[in-house]
């Protein structure tokens, strides 16, 4: 097993309430070898007397969590980004079980920067925030409405990572392969495509039916930093020759106006 794998690795709680569950959660991972702790507007915790009793041997996690003021940032340096949910939504796609989540984190992190997220411990994410991930993971129960504590929902799914790692090898295989664009990146150029897009006249609101689609499509493809300059490149040809035309356009006009004498 290589550690190193395990430091590409992090676990994302979108504003946890209660110190006790970010406690239980940095012992959950403390046990299986992780050490990335990323928190969106969390309750204060770091003083907290539940947290230091619930995250027993574990305060290197505290000490070293990250705070963020929201989700993208949170992911900014993440290329495969896995959401746990126990909703089955209209926006939510491609559900894994914690074992192929954990299989395709395996396969993946010896190239890419990984991400767990976990949601808020009341209503999870939001519609928007489920945007961000590039596969839905939910936890099988036996009930129809499984409701599981956030510690216990991360200890299912980095035990699963665990075991998943656990017959790799102790070196890791980057050669002949590129990695995955970040998720900065990765935004980056869904934005300049949906750009584009406004900009040729596409009647369709931010956040309509066709903009979640475009999101969920490029979502669901494997970026390098090649790719993404490739759709880079596409889009400002596409914007010069828009132009280009247009001033075309614009000198017939005035050439029609006011013709030679």
């Amino acid at each position: 097993m290589n550690p190193s794998c395990f430091d590409r690795l992090a676990v994302v709680l979108v504003e946890p309430k209660n110190p006790g569950n970010i406690g239980s959660v940095a012992r959950a991972m403390k046990n299986m070898g992780l050490s990335d702790l990323r928190l969106v507007n969390p309750v204060s915790f770091r003083d907290n007397e539940e947290q230091r009793k619930m995250a027993y041997r574990s305060s290197e996690i505290i000490a070293a969590a990250r705070e963020y003021s929201s989700l993208p940032d949170a992911l900014a340096d993440c290329s495969l980004v896995l959401l746990t949910t126990s909703k089955r939504g209209k926006w939510r796609r491609d559900y894994l079980e914690p074992r192929e989540a954990a299989a395709l984190i395996a396969e993946r992190i010896d190239l890419d920067r990984v991400a767990i997220v976990f949601g808020r411990e009341d209503k999870g994410v939001t519609i928007n925030e489920s945007q961000s991930a590039n596969y839905c993971v939910t936890i099988p129960a036996a009930v129809s409405y499984p409701s599981l504590n956030l510690s216990q929902a991360v200890m299912v799914m980095v035990y699963e990572v665990f075991q998943a790692l656990g017959g790799k090898k102790a070196e890791t295989n980057l050669k002949k392969k590129a990695s995955t664009a970040s998720r900065e990146a990765f935004q980056r150029i869904s934005l300049n495509i949906w750009h584009l897009m406004l900009e040729l006249q596409v009647s369709e609101p931010e956040n309509g039916l066709f903009h979640r689609s475009l999101q969920r499509a490029l979502n669901r493809t494997r970026w390098t930093n090649a790719d993404i300059a490739v759709f880079d490149r596409l889009c400002k040809q596409v914007r010069w020759y828009v132009k280009e035309m247009e001033n075309k356009e614009k000198k017939n006009h005035e050439a029609l106006q006011f013709p030679d004498s």
